[in-house]
């Protein structure tokens, strides 16, 4: 709180103080719309844009009348204390019969490697995908391009500052009276308590378990030549564009539930950012069982410990609709040697 302004006004010989304090306090009101886009491309992020507007607001209360106050000290009051407690401390022993000691220990499923190529010739060739094989779509799947779809998430939000005044006035006077207190030891009796202290765990037997955490390794495989003017890829059919499973019906992806095994690896370079591209890097890669594209921009490859060692291309992970989200707007997901499941 803090006071605008004193003055002290003297009538008829009583002391009258008069004052102003302030407070403050705020309120914040916000919402949010989705703008529309027609063709180009879905953005796979949704942009927000946000603005902000703020209000004053000053409020002035009715005057609040206090009487003033006097403090009178009184003669002090002395009370004795004729009797103590004197505590002891006390250790006890817990037994448990069986402690778990855990271990951890590694092992590295697989090798994920990604190829890059340093043209020589200074030449940035012009790259034309082909793709090979078939594709069956899972039921639903959305596979066209939208002729609309969100392209911004736009919100306003209003702040609104209220100042409180608040006027008082003393009048009157009241008398308060302050008896001063103090305690003198003198004891004539003690009693002893006994309280807990020290508790000891013992255990009679300790028994080891491991617990193991599954890593892939990486590696970048580098290529220098002296590039074409235009180089030809082949893609498997599942990797294209429309194939990569980006939606169900009217809505986008979210992850489900993941296999026991699992452990990913993100692949730190931008050009597997797209999901057909970061496809086909886990068709290349042994063991990958799918993959998943996301929403900031990554590609994940998803790995599955074999219980002997080594990648198991068994189930890797479910995935499932969210309202909230449109199709290319939350996950790109497709599976590699193993499978993913819809959940619905």
């Amino acid at each position: 709180m803090l006071s605008l302004f004193v003055y002290i006004v003297t009538i008829f010989g009583t002391l009258v103080w008069a004052s102003t304090e302030t407070s403050y306090s705020f309120t914040t009101a916000g919402k949010c719309s989705t703008t529309w886009g027609s063709g180009g491309t879905v953005p796979m992020s949704l942009p927000t844009s946000t603005t902000i507007s703020t209000v004053y607001s000053l409020l002035t209360n009715d005057v609040v009348t206090v009487p003033s106050t006097s403090t009178i000290t009184a003669d002090a009051v002395t009370t004795t204390v004729l009797e103590q407690t004197s505590w002891t401390w006390s250790e006890s022993t817990i037994t448990i019969p069986t402690t778990t000691r855990w271990v951890g220990a590694q092992s590295t499923v697989a090798t994920a490697s990604w190829p890059t190529t340093i043209c020589t010739n200074d030449v940035t060739p012009t790259t034309v995908t082909e793709y090979s094989g078939s594709y069956i779509p899972v039921p639903g799947q959305v596979t066209t391009e939208p002729a609309s779809y969100p392209s911004q998430v736009v919100c306003r939000t209003g702040v609104t500052w209220f100042t409180y005044l608040l006027p008082t006035t003393t009048s009157g006077e009241t008398t308060v009276t302050v008896t001063p207190t103090s305690t003198v030891f003198a004891p004539t009796t003690t009693l002893t308590s006994t309280a807990p202290y020290y508790t000891f765990t013992r255990y009679e037997t300790t028994i080891t378990s491991v617990t193991t955490t599954y890593r892939v390794a990486t590696s970048v495989v580098t290529s220098s030549i002296a590039c074409e003017a235009t180089t030809t890829t082949t893609f498997a059919a599942k990797c294209e564009p429309t194939n990569v499973i980006k939606g169900i019906g009217e809505f986008g992806i979210v992850s489900g539930k993941y296999a026991k095994n699992i452990t990913v690896t993100y692949v730190p370079d931008e050009k597997y950012y797209d999901p057909g591209v970061c496809c086909q890097l886990c068709q290349d890669n042994d063991g990958c069982v799918g993959m998943m594209a996301g929403t900031s921009g990554y590609c994940a490859l998803y790995y599955v410990g074999a219980p002997n060692g080594g990648p198991a291309c068994d189930f890797g992970f479910s995935y499932q609709t969210e309202a909230s989200r449109f199709p290319g707007q939350g996950l790109w997901v497709q599976s590699g040697c193993g499978e993913i499941e819809f959940m619905g």
